[in-house]
């Protein structure tokens, strides 16, 4: 049977659709189609890889451990060289010694051996920051954590001591904090340690039998420090077996500018768009090769080009063209200065490969004194400086083939790839034999992958082959991978596959032509800004330019006003510091950049909005800074803005953005733009279509797919659409999970002819008449045979099951993070726990009110409580204003409280004690660890999830739940049968979350799918629901609700485990009948 698959693509779902062609290769039947719901291994929640959430404790634990190992390795060489007792209780009592007070005293006395090894050992248990090149150099925190290393030096400096350990100490007598804490304002380096670790050997060696050996085995255990493991750059896209080129590398710079350089146009007024000459390209070249950047009035400049001249690689989004990163960077006055263009390319690259390779910076300022010929100044500077990051998509090899053609001819990037004949064109990856199914995606696209390892074996795919960095893309590969191969095996291979491509179709005439008005126009407006701005005496640049087009928008009658405070602003003011741009919904929410989402603002309203929406940060008509905010004001002003600007100020401008303005986030359209192109090279492995000289799997534009859809009203073949859009205008419901199937539908009709007259057709019709030209999908189509055949469907949902092979083991987290000592039993089945809490964390008095009483110590209880009725009655002074550990201040009084417990202390048992945490008792339902050893529980959890459903029959009949944690479900001698909840009871079937049911309503099965389970309720919802479910469950205006029964009450309806495999095949039993005992066919 021939047939043409479409296929439509996203981040956590495929749909598709097979459409019958006759001889000819046209439409001319609909077979069916489906959908597949998967998870995108991502955090729902904020977006980000869920490997992210298992790395980062994993780095936590791992740095645990070889610090408990790094500790028992130190001990046993103290123990072995005489500095600390062998047996335990002895090493024991000597933690009532002050290891500060012996760390000062080491400098000008003789020590004991044990007091020695107390010193010793406590320099082992916080050693301080060590820099690393490679991880630090652009890192926020770590320029905060540098800035109080240079405050702490200062300080040591100022007290006359001579290590930090005497300071310490010095601090300590006074009562002040040791630790490093936000408070104190400063932390200490490794180099501290190591400088107090060689002045007490220096101090003590004389005093004690210790060999130059010993003392260097203990300072290589303390300061050990493990190197960082090296990324994988992938391998090239052209040349086999080489690895990508750094970004840092000279090479990688020059064939970045150049590439750019050649890719120039420049339009002058009443002339044709050209190239660059090779002379002019040389002189952009000679600029970017020694600058950070190139604007584009220094470039009109540079190439003497009229002030009405267009380059290309400018826009409202682009004011500049990047020079050499790596230049600019070392080549800087504090650096090598003009020095660094005098070196060879050799001599540069080898620079470069030092500074990628070297992780100590101490190191690099030694190489760069010694070898490079640096002041120690500037071998500092350089230490600290940090390179461009990542890699290019090739390696240094096809550079160096690439990048002479493209100096030589001044040919863009692809025109040079087409010129080295083993390359061929620079996108043609297709393979040179047709496969029968997908193999595993690393298998055909190497080049795109990291850290494959040939060694390990085949069967580990993942492994052998490597993966794709992108967790979505990966999962949607081996999805795409499941169904395709599943549709072969059924129905054979498909003789098309058409996926959608999420990109724009290609502009009209008429669209190419008012954008060459309006960009004429604005050209003309900011000459028109530029000299005012001259004229007031200040220097045009495009943020200016950008300022003065926004603030024109903003007239109200004879004024142009501050949109949020209503104020005037002048022509001066808004040329000055004293105006803001502004987003008006906020950037980091909502990626957009564009004018439509910006204003002139009076810089104290940018502050007082902040990182919110106009409604989100004005609608209580708030006071601040002194100055009411009137939110029907702002909104009254917004609507003299143009009218893509005025709805951002509403209510519901963030849900609109959201909903209407972008179906998706930016990021995920940028991966469905991805998904969708290595998925096209991923699928042309079933066909050899270069012998064949035709395209087999082609990728069209998703605008089209939206008109089509409209054109053939198939959006209202879906129940649901009139919430979606109004019975005027039905828009597709992207509540219903089938609208993915009904999207293939339409790419499947897509063809290349249909395509072409798009395009055509588009230079002389806006869109809305274009789709009133477009014929049905073929004759006689009959879109009640697809309304039937999308309501056949079955949406076919990946569940969880956990890894083959490892019965009742599932994926997720255990437990919680937070450790919980046990205390004693509590009522209904929970346990008395207690944990560490922060006082800081009540930050509101209503929560210190009620976090005090569940303090565990009686005693710190009353006195916190006393000082907490006091403190509201008069709020002390946290510090006083010329102490240096004072640098916070406090946001309200249960903040303030908790700083000033923690910095002057409380009154308990007649003396002041400083108090930052505390112990809390709660009554929880938790999870007991036990000792590997003893076998008693020694701290708590928290479950987190449950694994699964069993549901058992009674000996009476009845049908009970038992919800299986996923902690429970995870041990080594887990076993259901323990969990029975009646010794002759049946165990009837197991549910996981995602598993779809059948359930019989009269003479109809509904088939629905496992939303959640606790205790004795069973959550269902229909297998084709979507979307926020909780809260279209609550919304009275959607008709959508859960159902959620118990065991017993589903069985009353036949509720049966139905399987489905990829392409939505359902495999059901049947109905259970009484009289086969209630066992499934």
């Amino acid at each position: 049977m021939r047939y043409r698959l479409g296929l439509d693509l996203g981040t956590n779902s495929i749909g598709w659709w097979m459409v019958k062609l006759d001889k000819a290769g046209r439409a001319c039947g609909s077979l069916g189609g489906g959908v597949r719901i998967f998870s995108d291994g991502r955090n729902p929640k904020d977006g980000t890889s869920l490997a992210v959430q298992r790395r980062v404790p994993r780095s936590m634990r791992r740095r645990r451990d070889r610090y408990l190992g790094r500790r028992s390795d130190l001990m046993n060489h103290l123990i072995a060289f005489g500095l600390m007792p062998s047996d335990e209780s002895e090493r024991k009592a000597l933690e009532a010694l002050d290891p500060y007070e012996l760390r000062a005293a080491a400098l000008d006395h003789p020590l004991l051996p044990h007091e020695l090894g107390r010193a010793l050992f406590h320099l082992n248990q916080r050693r301080g920051f060590k820099s690393n090149r490679k991880t630090d150099s652009d890192d926020k925190e770590t320029g905060v954590v540098k800035e109080r290393i240079s405050e702490l030096r200062t300080r040591i400096e100022k007290s006359g001591a001579r290590t930090l350990g005497e300071f310490l100490h010095k601090r300590r007598l006074k009562g002040r904090i040791v630790r490093a804490r936000p408070e104190a304002g400063f932390y200490p380096e490794r180099a501290m340690y190591e400088d107090e670790f060689d002045l007490i050997r220096q101090q003590q060696n004389s005093h004690h039998s210790l060999t130059a050996e010993q003392w260097d085995a203990l300072k290589d255990i303390i300061f050990f420090q493990r190197p960082l493991k090296p990324v994988d750059p992938g391998w090239c896209l052209f040349e086999t077996g080489e690895k990508r080129a750094h970004r840092a590398l000279p090479l990688t710079q020059e064939f970045r500018m150049v590439q750019e350089a050649n890719n120039l146009r420049v339009t002058s007024p009443g002339e044709p768009t050209r190239r660059l000459t090779l002379e002019e390209r040389d002189k952009v070249l000679g600029h970017l090769r020694k600058k950070k950047e190139l604007k584009l009035d220094a470039m009109l400049k540079l190439l003497k080009l009229s002030s009405g001249s267009t380059v290309n690689l400018f826009d409202d989004h682009r004011s500049t063209i990047k020079g050499e990163e790596t230049a600019a960077r070392l080549g800087h006055k504090e650096i090598f200065g003009d020095a660094w263009f005098n070196l060879s390319t050799e001599e540069r690259t080898g620079i470069v490969r030092t500074l990628l390779d070297t992780e100590k910076p101490e190191e690099i300022e030694r190489i760069a004194q010694q070898q490079w010929g640096l002041s120690e100044a500037a071998a500092k500077k350089l230490a600290g400086k940090s390179l461009p990051d990542g890699h290019s998509r090739l390696s240094e090899k096809a550079i160096a083939k690439l990048l002479p053609i493209m100096e030589d001819q001044g040919l863009n990037y692809a025109e040079a790839v087409e010129q080295v004949p083993e390359y061929g064109h620079h996108s043609d990856f297709r393979p040179d034999e047709a496969r029968d199914t997908l193999p595993y995606y690393g298998e055909v696209l190497a080049r795109h992958c990291v850290g494959a390892d040939p060694s390990a074996p085949k069967k580990n795919e993942v492994a052998h082959w490597g993966r794709l960095a992108n967790p979505t893309v990966h999962i949607g590969l081996n999805q795409i991978r499941r169904v395709v191969n599943r549709l072969i095996e059924i129905h054979g291979k498909p003789e098309e596959i058409v996926i959608e491509l999420a990109r724009e179709l290609k502009m009209s005439k008429e669209d190419k032509d008012k954008a060459r008005r309006t960009n004429s126009e604005h050209e003309t407006s900011n000459r028109r800004r530029e000299e005012q701005i001259r004229a007031a005496g200040v220097a045009p640049s495009p943020h200016l330019l950008r300022k003065l087009r926004l603030w024109e928008e903003q007239k109200v009658g004879s004024a142009n006003l501050c949109p949020f405070t209503g104020q005037p602003i002048s022509f001066e003011m808004a040329i000055s510091a004293a105006t803001e741009i502004e987003h008006i919904l906020p950037f980091s929410k909502t990626l957009d950049d564009s004018m439509a989402n910006k204003v002139v603002c009076l810089i104290e309203a940018n502050r007082a909005k902040r990182d919110r929406s106009p409604f989100d940060a004005f609608h209580t008509n708030p006071t601040i800074a002194g100055r009411k905010y009137v939110y029907d004001d702002i909104l009254f002003r917004a609507d003299n803005l143009p009218a893509n600007k005025r709805w951002r100020f509403h209510p519901d401008a963030m849900d609109r953005f959201v909903n209407d303005e972008r179906d998706f986030l930016d990021r995920q359209l940028n991966e469905t733009k991805y998904l969708s192109r290595i998925a096209r090279s991923y699928l042309s492995n079933l066909y050899n279509e270069k012998a064949e000289g035709r395209m087999r799997v082609r990728a069209i534009p998703g605008r089209l797919t939206a008109m089509l859809r409209g054109k053939w009203g198939l959006s209202a073949l879906l129940p649901g659409h009139n919430m979606a859009g109004g019975e005027d205008a039905p828009k597709k419901n992207r509540n219903d999970h089938r609208h993915h199937a009904l999207d293939a539908f339409v790419i499947a009709n897509t063809t290349q002819g249909l395509l072409k007259r798009v395009a055509d057709l588009n230079a002389d019709a806006d869109r809305k008449r274009l789709v009133d030209e477009v014929p049905d999908p073929w004759d006689n189509f009959d879109r009640e045979e697809l309304r039937s055949q999308l309501a056949r469907l079955t949406v076919a949902h990946k569940a969880d099951h956990g890894t083959p092979g490892r019965k009742g083991k599932t994926t997720g987290a255990l437990h919680n993070d937070t450790a919980y000592g046990i205390v004693g039993p509590g009522k209904n089945g929970n346990t008395i726990v207690v944990s560490r809490t922060p006082l800081a964390r009540f930050a509101t008095p209503k929560d210190m009110d009620k976090g005090l009483t569940g303090i565990r110590d009686k005693a710190l209880r009353d006195a916190l409580i006393v000082a907490w009725d006091a403190f509201k009655e008069a709020p002390l002074e946290t510090s006083s204003p010329d102490d240096e550990d004072s640098r916070r201040k406090p946001k309200n009084p249960a903040m303030a409280f908790a700083e000033m417990v923690a910095t002057q202390g409380i009154e308990l048992n007649r003396r002041k004690v400083k108090v930052r945490r505390v112990r809390m008792c709660e009554e929880l339902g938790v999870v007991a660890i036990k000792d590997r050893k003893t076998g008693k529980p020694y701290k708590a959890y928290k479950p987190d999830g449950n694994a699964f459903n069993e549901i058992y029959e009674l000996p009476n009949g009845n049908w009970v739940s038992v919800v299986i944690r996923r902690f429970d479900a995870n041990q080594t001698d887990f076993n259901s049968a323990n969990f029975r909840p009646h010794p002759a009871a049946r165990k009837v079937m197991r549910l996981h979350i995602d598993d779809l049911v059948a359930i019989d309503e009269g003479e109809q099965r509904r088939v629905l799918r496992v939303v959640k389970m606790s205790g004795q309720t069973i959550t269902l919802a229909d297998h084709f629901e979507g979307g926020a479910l909780k809260s279209r469950d609550s919304d009275k205006e959607d008709p959508f609700r859960y159902l959620g029964k118990s065991a017993n009450v589903l069985k009353s309806m036949g509720l049966r485990r139905v399987g489905v495999d990829e392409i939505g095949r359902l495999t059901d039993p049947g109905p259970r009948r009484v009289e086969d005992g209630g066992k499934a066919a």
